[in-house]
């Protein structure tokens, strides 16, 4: 079972996560962290490392964060950089629902990535122009 660790501002990883299971069910093997106003980034960094190796199943682990640049990001993307693991940013709803209809389906981790990535840029539409 792929692990997935969700990193955000907030309690959008929370959130998500919520929201994800009235669409795709329960997923077991997920951490969600959040970063709050005067949290400590030390206390984040190990939060991060740690979520890693409880998800870390033997099938791979992959990261999603909310926004580039932001501290969740450049803290997950150290680690998985490390880690050989894939850290993912731009974290949306139909990311988070492929990844949970999918992680499960046999692929490669660059196959669940690209996944991933893709119903997060095709669910990003301006509905008045369609």
């Amino acid at each position: 079972m792929v692990g997935l660790v969700i990193v955000s501002h907030g309690d959008l990883s929370k959130a998500l996560i919520r929201s994800v299971s009235l669409f795709a069910g329960e997923y077991e093997n997920v951490i969600t962290l959040s970063l709050e106003k005067n949290d400590n980034a030390e206390n984040l960094h190990r939060e991060i490392e740690e979520s890693i190796r409880k998800v870390d199943k033997g099938d791979g682990v992959m990261i999603f964060t909310d926004v580039l640049g932001g501290t969740p990001s450049n803290l997950s993307t150290l680690t998985a950089r490390k880690q050989k693991l894939y850290c993912m940013t731009g974290v949306n709803l139909p990311m988070v629902i492929e990844f949970i209809m999918s992680a499960e389906d046999g692929l490669t981790m660059e196959e669940l990535v690209d996944r991933c990535y893709e119903a997060a840029v095709s669910g990003v539409k301006i509905t008045n122009k369609m």
